[in-house]
Formats: structure tokens, sequence, C-alpha cells
């Protein structure tokens, strides 16, 4: 049997990506209303790999990919369902050391004497998307790594001033940049502010020194503390990662955890299991990657969304936990309402109206591209208007909520008319609740997390997924549940947008 990982929407833990042949094995099974809660109930028998997971995207990274487009006039050739906006990443994958937990891309310790050169191509990229994005405002920034604040001053300034150079920023813009202990002094947050940051994350994970060396992270707590208290007096807008699942960890950990930054006054808490990317040892031999306390780690975040919500946080993202008019989260939210996001840097994620893209992975296949004129973009996903659609639809079911008005203003099209059947059965197992025309998952959905939002794809994709190979279909939570499923469209999707 091929190697193949369990983890149906992680790229990062593919050991061998497949290809969805174009031969499929037949067809999916109709629609029949009357047996669809059955046919789920019996389907969604599997858990998700992990939880909660952060990194989810629809479509998966599992579709064949097209090639890069050959200029920026390409990459946006459909019309955005919000044209006069625009949000902006950029990435600065240098970091002081590599934690286990990571699996972003990145440069770890003395990897920081090439930020230089890093920095000068990063504004030649932006210089690529000035022109076609000149009539439009960024409502956003969010400057990610990596930890963005470990560049000397001077690249930041450099950076901000060819972001203002090249894009025309909303008066209201959201500037978020991410930072770590140990690389926040005073002056740091000083200039900060002054280039225009109003809202920074904290990744302080936990608060247990000893925990945080077995993730190979190596910090003072009480140096961190200091940091995140002169960022609460001078930016505000300020949230924190915590972190929950180390081994050895007191019952109590997180909730402790969270409990010292709601004194402190933090008005933002994100909160992440933790999953052991770099350290799996049964990668190595192909098996797929298992998270055995999974049922303590739902239990675990129940517990803290029940904390969290009795001191006065609403619910953002189904991780992210703010303090209403004391924070923000506009950049993360609004990546999935189909706004155009430009991201600069390597391994950056963009997204073009129906064109999803990825920048190059590696330093020098950046370097090269950009140096040849050439946007440096390794793979694009064209998507159809249905599947963009769905991309939105899916999304905000996952992170947050669906709203039918909304989705039929934006698309002219009645999501509970497509999708009667299968809302219908999903309320009756109580995955699903609908308050007058919003939709969310309810908490008895959280094993099923990552897979019941993928049961809102049309049919055409579903019937895709059976041209995967039929291991990788008996490993896969997500296409496994969803072939046996069959279709679930109640009626076909007519998206009525304009080119």
């Amino acid at each position: 049997m091929k190697p193949y990982s369990v983890s149906f929407n992680k790229r990062s833990r593919l050991n061998r990506m497949p290809e969805i042949s174009h031969k499929t094995a037949g067809l999916l099974q109709p629609l029949e209303p009357d047996g669809l809660t059955e046919r789920l109930s019996a389907s969604l028998m599997i858990e998700n790999d992990f939880y909660p997971c952060f990194d989810w995207t629809f479509p998966p990274p599992l579709l064949n990919k097209s090639e890069a487009p050959a200029s920026t006039d390409e990459l946006f050739m459909h019309a955005s369902v919000i044209p006069d906006a625009f949000s902006l990443y950029l990435h600065s994958p240098f970091c002081k050391s590599l934690c286990n937990f990571c699996y972003y891309t990145i440069i770890p310790g003395r990897g920081i004497e090439k930020a230089e050169l890093y920095v000068d191509y990063l504004l030649r990229e932006m210089n690529m998307y000035a022109e076609v994005m000149q009539d439009k405002k960024c409502e956003s920034i969010y400057f990610g790594g990596g930890t963005p604040t470990f560049l000397d001053d001077h690249l930041l300034a450099k950076l901000f001033e060819g972001i203002n150079k090249n894009f025309n920023l909303a008066d209201n813009a959201e500037i978020s940049i991410e930072s770590s202990p140990g690389t926040l002094p005073l002056g740091k947050v000083e200039l900060l502010r002054s280039l225009g940051v109003n809202r920074l994350s904290y990744g302080i994970q936990t608060l247990d020194e000893k925990l945080l060396a077995s993730m190979n992270r190596h910090y003072s707590v009480d140096e961190a503390l200091r940091e995140l208290d002169v960022a609460l007096a001078l930016i505000g807008n300020v949230n924190v990662d915590t972190m929950y699942g180390f081994e050895n960890e007191s019952e109590h950990a997180l909730q402790d955890t969270l409990q010292k930054f709601y004194d402190l006054g933090v008005p933002s808490l994100s909160i992440y299991a933790l999953d052991r990317q770099r350290d799996n040892k049964n990668k190595e031999l192909g098996l797929p990657p298992k998270d055995e306390s999974y049922a303590d780690k739902i239990r675990i975040f129940s517990e803290a969304d029940h904390f969290l919500f009795q001191k006065g946080y609403r619910q953002i993202l189904q991780n992210v936990y703010a303090i209403p008019g004391k924070s923000t989260y506009r950049h993360q939210v609004r990546r999935w309402d189909n706004l155009t996001l430009v991201s600069l840097g390597v391994a950056a994620q963009g997204y073009a109206p129906r064109t999803p893209y990825q920048n190059y992975p590696a330093l020098k296949s950046y370097y090269r591209a950009i140096d040849e004129g050439r946007l440096p973009i390794v793979t694009v996903d064209h998507l159809s208007a249905e599947m963009e659609l769905i991309r939105e639809v899916s999304s905000q079911l996952r992170f947050t909520q669906i709203d039918l008005d909304s989705i039929q203003h934006k698309y002219g099209v009645n999501l509970y008319i497509v999708f009667a059947d299968l809302i219908d059965s999903l309320i009756e197992l109580g995955y699903l609740q609908r308050e007058l025309n919003t939709l969310r998952m309810t908490p008895s959905a959280s094993y099923y997390n990552n897979i019941i939002p993928m049961l809102f794809a049309p049919d055409a994709f579903s019937q895709q997924l059976l041209g995967l190979p039929e291991e990788y279909l008996q490993a896969f939570p997500v296409p496994s549940v969803m072939v046996q499923v069959g279709c679930t469209q109640s009626a076909p999707i007519e998206v009525s947008l304009c080119e």
C-alpha cells in the first residue's frame, strides 16, 4: 500500500500527494432524501485527525494543480465578488528556533542573516501587484511567519515604507503583526505603533517553561509577561496564542493559562491543540498520524469555551475568542468571504478571484522567479463559480456561521433550496442548528468538524473523489465519508455572477 497520510486537509502532512484520475470507479449513490439521515449517521463514525484543526481549507489540497499564470492580469482575470477591496499578507520565514509543533516554512536561528536580501525581494514582489491593485483599497494587512518581530527595526521600517508606496491603505485598515517572546522590547513596540501596526498577535502558547522546553521553546515566562504588558499598554489590541495537549500537563493547565491572560487584560485569545507535526514517529514509516487524546482535547476545549464565555469573551472563529469592543479580528474573518488576498513571500498562500494560489516554498526558486520577472507562484487552483461559492459556504460553516441571506444576496443562490435535505438531516442529527437564516455547527459536531462542512461540496466534486486511489479513499476521513454518503444536493447550483 502506498504511504498516504490520513490528514486529508493538511498539505504539510501528506507523505505522497495523490492525483485524481479522470477514470472514476462508478457513480456516487443518488440522493434519497428519506434515507439521507440514516446514511449520514452511519458514515459519520470516523473522527477528524486533529482538533481543533486550524489549517483547514476548501477545496482541500489534493486536486490536480495548474501552472502559474503568466501575469497579474491572468491571475486576476475573473471579477471579484468584493470588487473594491483586498487584503495583504506578508510572510517572514525567520525565527529564533524551530518549534516542534510548527510546520510553516521558516528559517531558524542564524538564518536571520538572509533577512536583508529577503526583504529586498519582498519589495520587488509588492511592486508586481501594485498596478493591478491600484484602484482598490487594502482593508487589512497581516504580517506572519515565522516571527516578523525577529527582523531588525530598519527592515520592518523598509517593508512598511514599501507597503505604503505600492498599495492604497484604507483609513481604518487593520494592520496585524505576529510576535513571540524575546523579540518584543519596548523600542520594538514603539516602532511598530509608529509604523501603523494596530493589532499584535503574541505566541506564548503556555506559561509552563518545562512544557515549552519540550517543544524547543526556550524563553523566560517573566520576560514574556513584561513584553505583553508593554504591548497591551501601547497597542492594546493584542491577541495571545495559547496551546494545550502537552505531555504531562496538569488537568487545569489550559484554564489556568487563560485565567492569567484574562487577569492581565488580554482582549483576544486563540486556542490550539498541540499537534506534533515534526516529531511524528509514524511519519517515517508512512503510517497515518493519530491523536490518541482526541476525545480529551475536545472535552478540555469545551471547558475552555465555557470558561471564556463566563469571562465576557465571545467566539469569533471556532478557536478564537475576543471581548467585544476591545479587539478586532477582521483579517482572519474576511478570509472566508472570498475577499482577494495578495500574499507575498516564500510559501505564502493567496487568493485571486476563483484562483487560490501558492508561492514557491524554497527561497532559491522564489528568488529566481522574481529575477526573471515572473510572479513567484508555483501552483494555482482554477475554481468554477459554484466552487468559489462553496469555498465561502464551507469555510464559514467550519470557522464561524453561514448567513443564508448574505449568500443569496452575494451569489444569487438560495442555499437552503440547493442543500435542503442535507441541512434538514444534519439538524435532525443534532450537528447543525438554524436560527432564523443563520446556520452553525453545534458542539455535538466537534468530532466531525473537518468533515461536515465538506458535505456541502457540489456533487460533481464528490464524484471526483472516486478517482482517488482506493487505499487513499479508505484511509482519509473526509473523502471516505463523502463517497459513502453520496449525493447531497437537492437542487443544482446556479451562481449568478457578473464576469
